[in-house]
């Protein structure tokens, strides 16, 4: 499987959205919600994490929409 995989900016923009929105869910699950520098940190790591792991499903969901599209 040689085949190359260009990625979109709608790619990074969705990717983005769902680490952020995963980020605060998963901060408010570990921390109470507050305006607080710990806060925000769990939101980051929160994000970060998911970022990392959904990069591949995101991707993934990307080439299938394109190949039922081109069909």
């Amino acid at each position: 499987m040689s085949e190359e995989v260009p990625v979109e900016r709608r790619d990074i923009g969705i990717l983005v959205a769902l680490s952020i929105a995963g980020g605060v869910l998963i901060a408010s699950w570990i921390s109470t919600p507050s305006i607080s520098p710990q806060f925000f940190q769990a939101i980051f790591v929160g994000a970060c994490l998911l970022a990392f792991f959904l990069f591949i499903p995101v991707m993934g969901v990307r080439l299938f929409v394109d190949d039922q599209s081109g069909e």
